[in-house]
């Protein structure tokens, strides 16, 4: 299946492609277009997980390397930049997250994507969003900008791939920054401000890409290539480590640094965190792409990705890794501080998410390569189920405002249930995923204290603050949201279950919040102990 690794993002492509062309007038075709397509390009990533767990360590060893295109030749007849794929245990097990929670969103968005309201007559209506197909088609898009990102063998074509992903952001954050006469579901206060956050996200983005993108020239000048099995090997990362940007100052812990930028920007690290609690003006499923299975997961994904280049910088005495651990807990900390505060059902969850995304930030600074990797793919499918879930609240009640929700338990019972499974995953509740990798993350940090470096002791304490707020907003959003008397009985009154076609990925996704820790759960299975 190796071989055929190359079509997974091809298969969201092309369902871009075929809606915005020929699709396009049509909903139902549009929509059941782009959710095929990526059941395909989860076929073909069960079908590399399956055999990247057959071919075991030997595969973290000897990843496996395709190259598809060669093309931008120096007179030499050097070959500068070649388009492939690199497959490996980390690229395969994010290939598995990516199309199960974006396939899961896609199915949600069926329903999430028609809104119903009552004309003066007092008659309900149901109707498609007047840019159905065009939310489909943008979303098949940023699930290839993903899956390209992951599969890219060349950092160039990384980076491609990146800013597609940024492209589409800016799209869908803004989705519903127009308004036709017609629209009952936004009002013109949203549009004001959906408009205002997709140039937000976008520009600072931007900012982190461009720090990110000099990282990449001067690794270029430096190594002569971008092609990931050529930058690693131990020839080009000890050149790295003796040649000297400033005195005392090698060139690894610099392109280290400026490789960080991308992080920072991308998963919306402090200080470049300001965009993405204002990315909630997008469409729900938007926000769940977002926080994840795309976006916030290419920048972690990105470090882990160069991680030999921290490791060097680290052998050489620079400042990268603690750069990248102190980063990463802070904004654990402080933006779970700032979620206490939230009243919006969604922003709570977004401030989670910078919160979470810390978390794996600061397991990578610390060393902790395989609990940051295993936190980034638990995440994805409680945060997807707790965005989903919120998406249906708000599609039940109307409002994103949890002062006016509360008693809605009774009239939405599998959304109750479901989200409060994303909530105590999301908390570090044995045994579901979240305890498995967050305290995978916790107890590194806390064996470093033990060791007295003063590095795990600032991370530890950090985090385990950090985790302590989790639980307490989170309780806090399930109390005011389900429990209790309704506080707007207009609003909960006319509450009502989602269909089918909504609540069906949320049980998917609740499935796998309980089960998927258990993948790396410290037991061994072969004899059934610990």
């Amino acid at each position: 299946m190796f071989n055929y690794a190359f079509l997974i993002p091809l298969f969201p492509l092309a369902a871009f492609v075929l809606i915005v062309f020929f699709l396009n007038r049509n909903n139902r075709v549009s929509a059941l277009t782009a959710v095929l397509s990526i059941f395909l390009a989860g076929v073909v990533a069960y079908g590399v997980l399956y055999e990247a767990i057959g071919a075991g360590a030997e595969l973290a060893k000897h990843p496996f390397s395709q190259v598809l295109l060669g093309f931008l030749q120096l007179p030499t007849g050097k070959e500068v930049f070649s388009v492939g794929v690199m497959i490996d245990p980390l690229v395969a097990v994010m290939l598995f997250m990516v199309t199960t929670v974006c396939l899961m969103i896609f199915i949600y968005s069926i329903g999430y994507m028609q809104h119903s309201h009552t004309d003066e007559h007092g008659h309900k209506h149901t109707t498609d969003d007047p840019r159905y197909a065009r939310f489909f088609a943008y979303i098949s898009l940023f699930a290839c900008g993903m899956l390209g990102l992951v599969l890219s063998l060349n950092l160039f074509e990384f980076f491609l791939f990146w800013e597609i992903m940024g492209l589409c952001s800016y799209l869908l954050i803004g989705f519903w920054s127009v308004r036709a006469p017609n629209e009952h579901h936004i009002d013109d206060a949203q549009t004001v401000r959906a408009k205002f956050a997709s140039l937000k996200a976008f520009l600072t983005t931007r900012v982190g890409d461009t720090i990110f993108f000099v990282g990449l020239v001067f690794l270029y000048i430096q190594s002569g290539g971008l092609n990931l099995t050529d930058l690693f090997t131990e020839k080009n990362l000890a050149h790295l480590a003796e040649a000297q940007a400033l005195p005392g100052v090698p060139w690894v812990t610099v392109i280290a640094l400026l490789i960080l930028g991308g992080t920072i920007g991308k998963s919306a690290q402090f200080p470049l965190h300001i965009w993405l609690p204002d990315a909630m003006e997008g469409p729900t499923p938007v926000s769940a792409l977002i926080h994840a299975a795309t976006m916030v997961a290419a920048g972690v994904f990105l470090i882990a990705r160069t991680f030999p280049l921290y490791i060097t910088a680290a052998e050489a005495g620079g400042p990268a890794m603690v750069a990248v651990a102190l980063v990463g807990a802070f904004t654990a900390l402080f933006a779970g501080t700032i979620g206490v505060a939230q009243d919006d059902i969604k922003r709570v969850l977004a401030y989670s998410t910078v919160s979470q995304l810390g978390f794996m930030v600061a397991a990578l600074g610390i060393g902790a390569y395989v609990a940051g990797a295993f936190h980034l793919i638990t995440h994805a499918f409680f945060k997807a189920l707790l965005f989903l879930s919120a998406g249906s609240v708000i599609h039940g009640v109307g409002t994103n405002d949890m002062m006016q929700m509360g008693g809605l338990r009774k009239k939405m019972p599998i959304t109750t249930t479901v989200f409060i499974i994303g909530a105590l995953a999301l908390a570090g509740i044995p045994p579901l995923a979240g305890f498995w990798s967050k305290d995978e993350i916790l107890a590194h940090a806390f064996e470093q204290m033990m060791h007295g470096e003063w590095l795990g002791t600032a991370v530890f304490v950090m985090l385990a603050l950090a985790a302590f707020f989790t639980a307490f907003y989170m309780t806090r959003q399930i109390f005011l949201t389900f429990f209790g008397a309704g506080r707007d009985h207009h609003a909960v009154e006319h509450a009502h279950e989602s269909p089918p076609v909504m609540w069906v990925p949320l049980a998917i996704l609740a499935f796998f919040a309980i089960v998927i820790g258990f993948a790396n759960a410290p037991f061994d299975y072969a004899q059934g102990l610990p």
